[in-house]
């Protein structure tokens, strides 16, 4: 299992003059980040277009502050391709100084939260399309075909929902986009499985009137996440069991 990338998204009430707030209420993120860049983008373009982009001082990590949203987005190296344990870590960490200043910016109004994180199942390298049929389905799968894609969506704890997104995936080496011939077999270096896990409260969001997610949300949701990445995915890939 490789962990490439994990995002946190943030929804919350729309918050008004964000530019403003951000260099009013900053001080909370000033240990662990960069010095912002803060957007030319005037107050009435969409709101989901983030208007400051914040590094990390290491630069694994992007934070996007947008009117009505916050999105923390990291790319994982080293030891953390293959220790989830070290990236719960990390986000943990981070988002603790994330969310001491939103909670300033937004009063905590917070519409719903949740994580997704980018993993590639590597114990399959080859004939990763057939063999993610075969052990979903139970059976060969047509000669030609040439991907796969199967989601699952479940409801834990009747709060959270849990999407599970399973494809074949083929990673070719040294590929140039901009002339023919680079996705052949000869470029071929794995033909494996990929999974895109999103864990979030938006199930309660969609059944609750006035419901408002917090920061308490989020610890639930990491657990949630640790819980299936450990215990959950093989049996996912294997047979489609949860």
């Amino acid at each position: 299992m490789t962990i490439r990338n994990s995002s946190v998204n943030i929804m919350f009430e729309r918050c008004e003059n964000i530019k403003k707030q951000y260099i009013l209420n900053n001080e909370p993120l000033k240990k662990n980040f960069n010095e912002a860049n803060i957007l030319p983008i005037p107050d009435e373009a969409p709101s989901e277009i983030p208007r400051i982009i914040i590094t990390t001082k290491g630069e694994h990590s992007q934070l996007g502050i947008a009117p009505e949203a916050a999105n923390f987005h990291t790319k994982y190296s080293g030891n953390y391709l293959e220790d989830w344990k070290l990236c719960e870590s990390y986000i943990n960490s981070r988002l603790t100084d994330v969310f001491k200043f939103l909670d300033t910016i937004t009063m905590q109004n917070y519409k719903y939260m949740g994580i997704v994180a980018n993993i590639i199942w590597d114990d399959i390298q080859k004939d990763g399309n057939k063999k993610l049929f075969q052990n979903l389905f139970g059976r060969e799968p047509a000669s030609n075909l040439d991907d796969l894609m199967v989601k699952y969506t479940y409801v834990e704890q009747e709060k959270y929902y849990v999407n599970i997104t399973l494809q074949s995936v083929r990673i070719f080496g040294n590929t140039d986009d901009s002339s023919s011939g680079n996705f052949t077999d000869d470029n071929l270096t794995a033909h494996t499985v990929s999974i895109l896990l999103d864990v979030n409260d938006r199930y309660s969001y969609n059944q609750q009137k006035g419901y408002y997610s917090a920061k308490q949300n989020f610890h639930g949701l990491i657990d949630l996440t640790t819980e299936i990445i450990n215990n959950k995915l093989k049996k996912s890939i294997e047979s489609g069991v949860y």
